[in-house]
């Protein structure tokens, strides 16, 4: 019978049988009696129901738990959990049912399983250090992480069921996160699986063309392995050592990361096949054999003694222990030998997990409590002198950082204890600098709320808000605290300049030159702890300006009061030392002024737009609409900026303007061009600078012209001089 043709009954019981065999190391019947519960449990909430990809959900829940146990030999309770993970426990009554049923313990496992499951992961591959310390952080129990891997093991194995976009995108993260993690906990057979299935569909034409070559050669190479151990073999039986000898050849995501590594071709691979001596030995004497082989090794093939990894005296970090050496054989070819023994060769196959079966035989709490404690040290550590880990996973984990989402999905590491504002300016300091609040999980927070791993926050933000001395008592970061510090600074700044701007335009009005005895006098008729005082209190309104010139009498000379200027009213133009008329420009739309300054840095001319701008000392100088420095002075100093327009245009009044232009260096060329500007269009050359290098020509010409319409017809004319490239008014 078909197994599509077995009834429901059928398939139930087989699942079953399936599961206790896998289970068959949990001797002891109440353990296995919470098992068989677990299962019927999730027979009775699924039954035939199926998951996301398409799998039949009991069967997929069985195959986890069957992960836990043959390939990674967890406890009771991991393979509980893992039957039992998608089992609702949203509310408190289904909750305590689970605890009350299957422990605490359990309950727990389950409860962080489903937080890492809602976690996204279409990021992982920005930043797939961050997401590894994410599991770490959220996980309180490393079984929560072996068991995730035993689900993603079996995802992989059915990866047919997805989408070929889905298919990749797995893939993708079980390449960045899976197998580094797997690797870290010491499961290098559950690492090879993962990055096999993983390369199939990431990679498929470079994975397809590596194994057929290895197929090609399979034949060659297996006469080959046996021809290479025939020597080894009766010289170990000579000696009277028990072993067990395997060849293998090498994981096809191996040979690849060589090939890239190395800058090879699948030919030049000297070490694509293994040869492991497994030897039966007693935990006291086992050291002892394992360098007993390898001396027989070495006697027959030489060795490269730079290749020898000695991980019995050292074991790794994670737990592994084996005597790699790489020998010359036959054909000038290169075989790496591992020689370990039957408890090595145990764990180096279930990885560090290996100790549950220990601890299921012995059950003992303690065992397992030290070796979860070992565990974790192990993944929270980065060890330099392991090239390997740091090759795939080199990070540390930082156990006083918590991990939270932007909306979008973007993972931040901020520390423990930051609030909605460290996040904020983590993500921006303009988003941080007006933040006025946040959604955490969906629901409103104040900024200083103290965030969690596995949250996800947006940022509400408001152009009024500004930050305040009491938002250095709301975070944690360093980079928060400089940055409002910085913001309050030039926010003091600002102010401060604010009030002595308007203390400036005030005693220039009452015709009184600032010194250190007028700062003084009114420092101390204001009752102003200091200077800067004075100006923060005139700016802020505290201290009115208008007491100024009672506060400085009798310094303040009187005279004869003038009638106030109308609006647009005209006015006599004073004359410069030329003869010619200064400009007239209107300043806020009612107030003209015949004494002003134009910009050096954009050189504005009638016709421009423009704007004006309060100095310390020079009174209002017009710059350009466009000038390169326009948006500082917006963006720093915008209490400072006041509106601009050109009152009328007089044929006396002339602007300096700047031309840069470049071309071919040709006879004749400067003269053609002073006489477009001086003689064709009567515009006086004040400067001409050019340089020439390689028969090319570049650099400026500075110009008086009578406005803008003058200045565009006179870069018109220059344009469509021959040899001339570009043109342009400098900025």
């Amino acid at each position: 019978m078909k197994h599509n043709e077995l009834t429901d009954n059928q398939k139930y019981r087989i699942l079953y049988k399936d599961l206790l065999r896998s289970c068959s190391y949990i001797t002891e019947r109440n353990n296995r009696m919470l098992i068989k519960q677990a299962f019927i449990e999730v027979l009775r909430h699924f039954g035939n129901a199926t998951n996301n990809q398409g799998e039949f959900q009991l069967a997929h829940a069985v195959a986890v738990a069957r992960i836990t146990a043959d390939d990674m030999g967890l406890d009771t309770n991991s393979i509980i959990s893992a039957l039992l993970q998608q089992m609702p426990v949203t509310t408190p009554q289904q909750s305590e049912a689970l605890k009350k049923r299957f422990g605490t313990d359990t309950f727990n496992i389950i409860r962080d399983l489903q937080l890492i499951t809602g976690i996204r992961m279409d990021k992982i591959t920005i930043m797939p250090e961050n997401f590894i310390q994410l599991l770490l952080s959220i996980s309180g129990d490393i079984r929560v992480l072996l068991i995730k891997l035993a689900d993603r093991i079996n995802l992989m194995r059915n990866i047919g069921l997805l989408s070929s976009v889905d298919q990749k995108q797995v893939s993708t993260e079980t390449q960045n996160l899976y197998s580094p993690l797997a690797h870290r906990l010491g499961l290098y057979k559950v690492k090879a699986e993962l990055d096999d299935l993983a390369m199939q569909h990431t990679m498929p034409e470079v994975y397809n063309s590596i194994k057929k070559k290895i197929e090609d050669t399979a034949k060659e190479q297996k006469k080959y392995f046996e021809e290479f151990i025939i020597p080894i073999r009766k010289s170990l039986q000579a000696a009277g050592m028990q072993f067990e000898i395997k060849a293998r050849t090498k994981a096809i995501p191996s040979i690849y990361s060589k090939m890239k590594k190395q800058e090879i071709e699948f030919d030049e691979v000297y070490d694509f096949f293994a040869i492991r001596i497994i030897l039966k030995a007693s935990p006291e004497n086992e050291k002892a054999e394992c360098w007993k082989a390898y001396s027989h090794v070495t006697d027959i093939y030489p060795p490269n003694t730079s290749r020898l990894r000695d991980w019995i005296s050292a074991p790794r970090p994670n737990g592994y222990e084996s005597l790699h050496v790489t020998v010359e054989a036959p054909g000038n070819n290169w075989v790496e030998v591992q020689i370990r023994s039957q408890r090595m060769d145990h764990y180096a196959e279930k990885g560090m997990a290996a100790h549950w079966r220990y601890k299921e035989q012995k059950g003992t709490k303690s065992s397992a409590d030290d070796w979860l404690q070992n565990i974790r040290s192990i993944l929270e550590k980065y060890t330099p002198g392991d090239d390997e880990i740091a090759q795939t996973a080199g990070i540390k984990m930082l156990s006083d950082h918590i991990f939270v989402f932007t909306p979008e999905g973007h993972l931040k590491k901020l520390r423990s204890g930051a609030t909605v504002l460290d996040f904020a300016f983590e993500v921006h300091t303009e988003v941080g600098q007006h933040c006025s609040g946040a959604k955490v999980n969906k629901l409103f927070v104040p900024l200083k709320y103290v965030l969690k791993t596995g949250d996800q926050v947006e940022v509400i933000t408001s152009k009024n808000q500004k930050p305040n001395i009491d938002w250095l008592n709301w975070v944690t970061s360093t980079k928060a605290i400089s940055k409002i510090k910085r913001i309050l600074k030039d926010a003091e700044f600002s102010q401060s300049e604010a009030g002595k701007d308007l203390l400036m335009r005030k005693l220039s009005q009452l015709k009184v030159d600032y010194n250190d005895d007028i700062g003084n006098k009114l420092v101390a008729y204001f009752k102003a702890a200091s200077a800067l005082d004075l100006f923060h209190g005139l700016a802020e309104g505290k201290y009115d300006v208008q007491k100024v010139k009672e506060a400085l009498q009798p310094a303040v000379k009187t005279e004869e009061p003038r009638p106030p200027l109308k609006p647009f009213t005209k006015i006599n133009i004073s004359q410069d030392k030329a003869g010619k008329q200064k400009p007239l420009v209107i300043i806020n739309e009612n107030t003209p002024l015949t004494d002003v300054k134009f910009a050096r840095c954009c050189q504005p001319v009638y016709g421009d737009d423009i704007f004006g701008f309060v100095t310390v000392s020079e009174g209002i100088k017009i710059h350009r609409s466009n000038c390169t420095n326009a948006s500082e002075m917006l963006e720093r100093y915008h209490y400072r900026v006041v509106q601009a327009r050109w009152a009328e245009q007089s044929e006396l009044t002339s602007y300096v303007a700047t031309i840069r232009l470049s071309g071919n260096d040709q006879p004749g060329m400067l003269t053609d061009i002073t006489n477009i500007v001086s003689v064709d269009l009567k515009a006086d050359i004040r400067s001409i600078n050019l340089n020439s290098h390689n028969g090319k020509f570049d650099g400026s010409i500075m110009v008086n012209v009578n406005g803008k319409a003058h200045l565009s017809l006179i870069i018109g004319k220059l344009v469509r001089l021959k040899g001339i490239r570009k043109v342009s008014r400098e900025s």
